[in-house]
């Protein structure tokens, strides 16, 4: 019902802020300035019709992309394979913007993330949520990841050339074994998220030039992550 629905909405994003509220002594002096940075940069890759937000439909839509490349180079794409893109990218865009909240436009999705990275725990929830969504491109079901799955499902839909998808594939797979199991895949993009300093995982979606001097950013997430609360019609205190 609409009752039912609005109190789980209010205890939803009364519960994120007072999270922030609460462990942002514990997180406020470390340097978020690059993993904003990188944030940001994931942000464009996943905006997929470019229209300044991170919607479910733009999920589902690199997901169908993905399948569509798969097909183009000779994969049979069955209507299984077209259901998975569904059931498991719908509730993991859920999972990754907490219903929408971290997605409505980039100021949002860095500010939200860059909190919520930093908390205790998120490593291990993390990994396990890349392990649900790498389940889409595994193509064949085979636990792994040829580098025509993931060039053709994951890469080329976020943006990224063959060569850079062949140098992602390389850094990923951490036991030279030339396959990308879903382990090493989880691995890596949990680092990305997380890691405040540059790192090798950081060049996963393609080399970064990064330059600090160059890129202005104020760390507002506190203040960008209640605004959004209060675009709900919450009024939140300080």
């Amino acid at each position: 019902s609409c009752l039912t629905f609005s109190i789980g909405t209010i205890i939803k994003n009364t519960l994120i802020y007072k999270i922030i509220h609460y462990t942002r002594p514990m997180v406020c002096c470390r340097d978020k300035k690059f993993l904003r940075y990188k944030l940001g940069r994931f942000f464009d890759m996943m905006d997929h019709n470019k229209d300044g937000k991170f919607q479910k439909t733009d999920y589902l839509g690199l997901g169908n992309a993905g399948m569509d490349n798969m097909a183009a180079i000779g994969y049979a794409v069955t209507a299984a394979h077209l259901k998975k893109v569904q059931t498991i990218l719908g509730p993991a865009y859920n999972g990754l913007t907490c219903f929408g909240f971290g997605g409505k436009n980039k100021k949002r999705w860095v500010g939200y993330l860059s909190v919520m990275t930093q908390m205790p725990g998120f490593k291990m929830i993390g990994k396990h949520l890349f392990k649900r969504v790498s389940q889409v491109y595994d193509f064949d079901g085979s636990g792994d990841f040829s580098i025509d799955e993931f060039t053709q499902v994951f890469c080329k839909p976020i943006g990224l050339s063959e060569e850079e998808a062949k140098e992602s594939f390389k850094l990923l797979d951490t036991n030279h074994d030339g396959v990308l199991d879903i382990e090493e895949f989880a691995k890596g993009i949990t680092h990305y998220f997380s890691d405040l300093e540059e790192n090798k995982w950081a060049h996963m979606f393609g080399r970064i030039d990064y330059n600090p001097d160059k890129w202005d950013d104020d760390d507002e997430s506190k203040e960008e992550v209640k605004e959004g609360i209060e675009d709900t019609g919450i009024k939140l205190g300080d």
